[in-house]
Protein backbone atom coordinates (compact mmCIF):
# COMPACT_ATOMS: atom_id res chain seq x y z
CA UNK A 1 0.00 0.00 0.00
CA UNK A 2 1.73 3.03 -1.28
CA UNK A 3 1.49 6.31 1.38
CA UNK A 4 -0.30 9.46 1.58
CA UNK A 5 0.42 11.95 3.67
CA UNK A 6 -1.91 14.47 4.66
CA UNK A 7 -2.61 17.06 7.28
CA UNK A 8 -5.06 17.70 10.12
CA UNK A 9 -6.13 20.51 11.65
CA UNK A 10 -6.56 19.93 15.61
CA UNK A 11 -7.14 22.40 18.70
CA UNK A 12 -5.61 22.05 21.82
CA UNK A 13 -8.21 18.93 23.25
CA UNK A 14 -8.21 17.25 19.85
CA UNK A 15 -4.92 16.98 20.26
CA UNK A 16 -4.38 15.66 23.48
CA UNK A 17 -7.01 12.63 22.50
CA UNK A 18 -4.78 12.14 19.29
CA UNK A 19 -1.39 11.79 21.48
CA UNK A 20 -3.19 9.45 23.57
CA UNK A 21 -3.74 6.86 20.43
CA UNK A 22 -0.69 4.62 19.98
CA UNK A 23 -1.05 4.62 16.21
CA UNK A 24 -3.19 7.53 15.38
CA UNK A 25 -2.48 6.69 11.58
CA UNK A 26 -4.14 3.35 11.69
CA UNK A 27 -7.43 4.49 14.12
CA UNK A 28 -7.65 7.39 11.26
CA UNK A 29 -7.71 5.05 8.50
CA UNK A 30 -10.07 2.45 10.77
CA UNK A 31 -12.59 5.00 11.83
CA UNK A 32 -12.65 6.58 8.26
CA UNK A 33 -13.55 3.02 7.06
CA UNK A 34 -16.06 2.50 9.70
CA UNK A 35 -17.94 5.76 8.67
CA UNK A 36 -18.35 4.65 5.25
CA UNK A 37 -19.91 1.44 6.15
CA UNK A 38 -22.46 3.04 7.84
CA UNK A 39 -23.09 5.75 5.21
CA UNK A 40 -24.04 6.21 1.61
CA UNK A 41 -24.10 9.39 -0.60
CA UNK A 42 -26.64 7.67 -3.01
CA UNK A 43 -30.31 6.51 -1.98
CA UNK A 44 -30.13 3.40 -0.37
CA UNK A 45 -33.95 2.73 -1.29
CA UNK A 46 -34.77 4.26 -5.06
CA UNK A 47 -38.42 3.08 -5.11
CA UNK A 48 -39.00 4.28 -1.16
CA UNK A 49 -37.04 7.95 -2.02
CA UNK A 50 -39.38 8.21 -5.58
CA UNK A 51 -42.79 7.13 -3.48
CA UNK A 52 -42.15 9.73 -0.38
CA UNK A 53 -39.30 11.89 -1.29
CA UNK A 54 -37.35 10.27 1.55
CA UNK A 55 -34.65 7.22 1.88
CA UNK A 56 -36.08 4.77 5.12
CA UNK A 57 -33.98 6.92 8.12
CA UNK A 58 -33.86 3.65 9.95
CA UNK A 59 -31.64 1.81 7.24
CA UNK A 60 -28.26 1.02 7.75
CA UNK A 61 -26.16 2.24 6.16
CA UNK A 62 -27.77 5.85 6.32
CA UNK A 63 -28.48 7.42 3.24
CA UNK A 64 -26.34 10.86 3.38
CA UNK A 65 -28.41 12.95 0.90
CA UNK A 66 -31.37 12.49 2.60
CA UNK A 67 -29.96 12.89 6.52
CA UNK A 68 -26.59 14.66 6.30
CA UNK A 69 -26.57 15.43 9.64
CA UNK A 70 -26.90 12.10 10.75
CA UNK A 71 -28.94 8.86 12.01
CA UNK A 72 -32.19 10.33 13.52
CA UNK A 73 -33.83 9.34 17.29
CA UNK A 74 -35.65 6.08 17.10
CA UNK A 75 -38.51 8.34 18.43
CA UNK A 76 -38.39 10.55 15.73
CA UNK A 77 -38.37 7.65 13.34
CA UNK A 78 -41.26 6.04 14.51
CA UNK A 79 -43.63 9.03 15.17
CA UNK A 80 -42.45 9.86 10.81
CA UNK A 81 -43.62 6.16 9.79
CA UNK A 82 -46.50 6.60 11.54
CA UNK A 83 -47.91 9.90 10.05
CA UNK A 84 -47.24 12.33 13.31
CA UNK A 85 -44.40 14.21 11.50
CA UNK A 86 -43.60 15.20 8.26
CA UNK A 87 -40.31 14.56 6.58
CA UNK A 88 -38.99 18.38 6.85
CA UNK A 89 -39.77 17.99 10.65
CA UNK A 90 -37.88 14.43 10.19
CA UNK A 91 -34.74 16.14 8.74
CA UNK A 92 -35.19 19.54 11.07
CA UNK A 93 -35.09 17.67 14.40
CA UNK A 94 -32.11 15.24 13.19
CA UNK A 95 -30.22 18.55 12.07
CA UNK A 96 -31.12 20.08 15.64
CA UNK A 97 -30.22 17.05 17.40
CA UNK A 98 -26.51 17.49 15.37
CA UNK A 99 -26.22 20.55 15.77
CA UNK A 100 -22.98 22.04 18.00
CA UNK A 101 -21.29 18.31 16.70
CA UNK A 102 -19.79 19.99 13.49
CA UNK A 103 -19.37 23.75 13.99
CA UNK A 104 -20.89 25.46 10.93
CA UNK A 105 -19.10 28.53 10.26
CA UNK A 106 -20.54 31.04 8.16
CA UNK A 107 -18.71 33.63 6.53
CA UNK A 108 -19.74 37.33 7.99
CA UNK A 109 -22.18 39.23 6.12
CA UNK A 110 -20.64 42.40 4.17
CA UNK A 111 -22.51 44.83 1.84
CA UNK A 112 -22.37 43.62 -1.62
CA UNK A 113 -20.57 46.25 -3.77
CA UNK A 114 -22.10 47.18 -6.61
CA UNK A 115 -20.31 46.60 -10.17
CA UNK A 116 -21.49 50.03 -11.97
CA UNK A 117 -18.97 52.73 -10.52
CA UNK A 118 -20.23 55.33 -8.41
CA UNK A 119 -22.05 58.16 -11.00
CA UNK A 120 -19.40 61.36 -10.56
CA UNK A 121 -20.13 64.57 -9.54
CA UNK A 122 -21.12 66.84 -11.72
CA UNK A 123 -20.66 70.05 -9.67
CA UNK A 124 -17.70 71.03 -11.48
CA UNK A 125 -19.28 71.01 -15.30
CA UNK A 126 -21.95 72.93 -13.10
CA UNK A 127 -19.71 75.29 -12.32
CA UNK A 128 -18.05 75.34 -15.64
CA UNK A 129 -21.19 76.43 -17.51
CA UNK A 130 -22.28 78.88 -14.94
CA UNK A 131 -18.66 80.70 -15.39
CA UNK A 132 -18.81 80.31 -19.36
CA UNK A 133 -22.70 82.02 -19.34
CA UNK A 134 -21.43 84.71 -17.27
CA UNK A 135 -18.50 85.50 -19.05
CA UNK A 136 -20.39 85.59 -22.09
Amino acid sequence: MSRIIRTVSLDKQSDELAAKKSNFSYWVRKTLKEEASKVQYYHTNKTLFLDRGLCNPGSTPRCGLCFPYGKPKDQDIKQYNQGIISAEELQHRTKILYEGVIEIIEPPKTEEESLTPPKPERKYLRRLIKYLIEWI
